[in-house]
């Protein structure tokens, strides 16, 4: 009986450890990608708060990564709008308007309520030149041709139609703006089957949404990161 008991609690403790295991791959790891869009919002409202610490949120490298080069590319354009799409806690926007080439205004677009709040919060100062919406990715509440850039950082992933997505974002891009995607390639990618692109496929996707000037970087060590322009 008492072998049996052992057995018994044996089990329980490696079930206890898959089960913990299984948890952090889905809510940590994939972030909750497998359980639908609503726990995926959920998560980032429950995070918001730590969500820049988990990301190792870096003001320098954001400005040299992003901020720096996307204010260079625009600098020609006044009044100029910026959409960024899953904007999170407006790490983007707080980058470009650190720019003193950047002369226009940053929409953050992104489904949890939480992480809107966040960025007004600290984009307080700039409160003039940003302004939050609330919508899925997968629907623009925009017309054709709005604006003159668009990020779509580390959100790919999280969408059940990516391609649908990414067209989404060109949509609502001017002839001849920047549309700045991401892809994720890292380490963890196997456990995000069907869920993100190859890079010869993000590749293709690219061209197939009728892009020019493509130039893909790694960027954050897990992701591949593209600038690309709408054709005039």
């Amino acid at each position: 009986m008492q072998a049996t008991s052992w057995l018994t609690v044996g089990a329980l403790a490696a079930g206890a450890l898959v089960l913990a295991g299984l948890a952090y791959w889905e809510l940590v790891i994939a972030e909750g990608a497998h359980l639908g869009q609503r726990v995926v919002v959920r998560l980032y409202d429950w995070t918001a708060q730590r969500y820049e610490s988990i990301k190792k949120f870096d003001i320098e490298y954001e400005d040299r990564a992003l901020g720096e080069p996307l204010a260079l590319a625009l600098r020609r354009i006044a009044p100029c709008h910026v959409l960024d799409v899953a904007a999170g806690t407006g790490r983007l926007a707080r980058s470009l308007l650190r720019q003193p080439a950047f002369a226009g205004v940053v929409v953050n677009l992104d489904l949890s309520q939480a992480m809107l709040l966040h960025t007004r919060h600290h984009l307080a100062q700039h409160a003039r030149r940003v302004h939050r919406v609330q919508s899925p990715a997968s629907r623009l509440p925009f017309v054709d041709n709005t604006f003159h850039a668009v990020s779509f950082l580390e959100a790919l992933e999280f969408l059940p139609d990516r391609k649908a997505a990414a067209r989404e974002a060109v949509r609502v891009l001017r002839p001849g703006g920047w549309l700045l995607l991401s892809n994720r390639v890292g380490p963890d990618v196997p456990w995000l089957r069907g869920m993100t692109f190859s890079r010869p496929e993000f590749l293709a996707v690219l061209s197939e949404l009728g892009l020019c000037e493509i130039d893909v970087q790694l960027w954050e060590l897990d992701y591949d990161l593209a600038w690309a322009r709408k054709p005039l």
